[in-house]
Order: structure tokens, then C-alpha cells, then sequence
């Protein structure tokens, strides 16, 4: 991750001219203008979204004036704020989340500063593998049918787009009751309406939560019904982390048919008429 977050700033900070350094690396001597990054903690409060970082990064100037401090922290901005990037295969999304710092004059040295302050999410969750029949392939395809303006696919996704996106996940296998045909499944399932705007993201939000609860009962891949046992929403929860919609689902999983080898031999009682070979 780290070297991805350097890449970007590379390509799109052209007033450091690629000076992009680490706290290790960094010094007195160093060319200015430039930026100095480092990786802040860890948190990890959400098992399936495996964790979230804070990025600090600090452009430093000579000792002129703190526009020019300004310029360049807001090329660093765009370069971070709301984009996404892959590390691995793992999708994972930056948001500015404000300064780390006054306006610094460094002695040391002898240069202006500011620090900038960035919140990088781990997207763990949107890797789905989804297991025929899937409820969360099943909310997808409803969602794209019932709410076409929204992105529902998270190969797709690019959080600059005016459009929200709407994301599915297994927060929790609730219960299993077998059954002799298979089992019953009860599940909750989160959903995550994610826009920038929060004034776009709360009516979504809404929508989203009436039309389920106006459903009842949704489509699964197989044709059977999944039905929908209780509906919530809360917008004020994080939509990267926890989703702002609550849904507990349930459904049938079939046993897998019992398959029998094909009858080659029949043999038939002799007292009833002798015995026959049949192939």
C-alpha cells in the first residue's frame, strides 16, 4: 500500500517534480518543494473489512510563502481524495479527512510546512465468492433491476462517479434449521450506499430500504424465493465499514441429489417362470 500511495502522488503532484520521500529517508538536504509521507495506525474494529489506515502527508516548501504550501496540498488532495486503488487484488479507498497541522515554520529545516491527514479503507468485502444459491448475487441482480441509476458492481466501481453505488455483504449466518430435503438458512446481510454526497447517498438510502420492505420476497439464482424477515436502515452509520442498511434473509439450500449407478442385470424369480439375464 505504501508504494501505491507514493505512485499516485508521483504522477499527480507535479509541482514536487517526483520528490516524494520517507520520514527515513527525509532531511534538511533534501530538494524542496516535496512531500514527506508516513503510515499512521491500524485500525482493525471490522473483521470483514480487514482494516483501515491513516496516511499523513507533509509538504514542505523553502522558506517563501505558505501559498505555495496551499498549491501544492491541494494537487495532494486530488491526487488522494476519493480514489481507489488495488493492493493485491484487495480494492481499497482514500478519503482526506483533514489537516494533521497549523501552518509549521521548520527551523530545523528551514522550511514551511502543513500536514495533510488521509483515512485509506480496506474494501476486503467487495471480493465476493458468492455459493449457488447466493443471497447476495440475489440482492445484486434486484438491485440493478429496481434501482438502474445505481452501480452494483464492484469490479466497476470508481467512487468519482455522480451515480451512488450500492454493495451487498454476509454480516452473519444467524440460523440453520435442518430439514430432510436440505436446510433452512437465516441470514443478515448488510448493505453499503456509498457516494460522496451525503445529500445523494440519504435518499438512496431510503429508497432502498422501502422497496425492500414493500417486496417481501426476492428472486435467488435457482428461482426460489428468499424471503425477507426484517428490514433497518441507520445513515448515520459508516458506509465503508458497517453499511447503513440491515436486512435478515431466509432461504433454502437443497441436498445434493442421490445419484445411483444404472441398473445393468435384473434377475427374476425361477419359480416364476425361470431365470432371465437382462443386459
Amino acid at each position: 500500500m505504501r508504494e501505491e500511495i507514493r505512485n499516485m502522488l508521483i504522477a499527480s503532484v507535479p509541482l514536487v517534480n517526483g520528490e516524494v520521500w520517507e520520514p527515513s529517508a527525509a532531511g534538511p538536504k533534501m530538494p524542496k518543494p516535496s512531500l514527506v509521507y508516513r503510515e499512521g495506525p491500524q485500525e482493525t474494529s471490522e473483521p470483514y473489512a480487514a482494516f483501515t489506515s491513516l496516511y499523513e502527508v507533509w509538504p514542505y516548501v523553502k522558506r517563501t510563502t505558505f501559498k505555495q504550501v496551499d498549491a501544492i496540498s491541494k494537487q495532494v488532495i486530488n491526487a488522494l481524495h476519493q480514489k481507489r486503488f488495488d493492493v493485491a487484488g484487495v480494492p481499497h479507498y482514500v478519503e482526506y479527512v483533514g489537516t494533521a497541522s497549523e501552518d509549521i515554520v521548520d527551523q530545523e529545516w528551514d522550511a514551511l510546512t502543513r500536514g495533510l491527514r488521509f483515512q485509506v479503507y480496506s474494501l476486503a468485502w467487495l471480493m465476493h465468492s458468492p455459493i449457488e444459491p447466493d443471497p447476495v448475487t440475489a440482492l445484486q441482480a434486484w438491485s440493478a433491476k429496481k434501482f438502474p441509476t445505481l452501480q452494483t458492481n464492484p469490479t466497476l466501481w470508481s467512487p468519482s462517479n455522480l451515480e451512488p453505488a450500492l454493495y451487498w455483504r454476509v454480516e452473519a449466518t444467524r440460523k440453520v434449521e435442518p430439514m430432510n430435503w436440505g436446510a433452512w438458512v437465516t441470514m443478515q446481510l448488510n448493505g453499503h450506499v456509498i457516494a460522496p454526497d451525503v445529500s445523494v447517498r440519504r435518499p438512496f438510502v431510503d429508497g432502498v430500504t422501502r422497496q425492500l420492505a414493500i417486496d417481501h420476497n426476492i428472486r435467488m439464482s435457482d428461482d426460489s424465493k428468499m424471503r425477507l424477515l426484517s428490514v433497518s436502515a441507520d445513515d448515520g452509520y459508516d458506509p465503508f465499514r458497517q453499511g447503513q442498511i440491515k436486512i435478515e434473509v431466509k432461504f433454502g439450500v437443497l441436498r445434493e441429489p442421490t445419484v445411483y449407478p444404472f441398473l445393468k442385470h435384473a434377475y427374476f424369480d425361477s419359480e416364476r417362470g425361470g431365470e432371465i439375464h437382462v443386459e
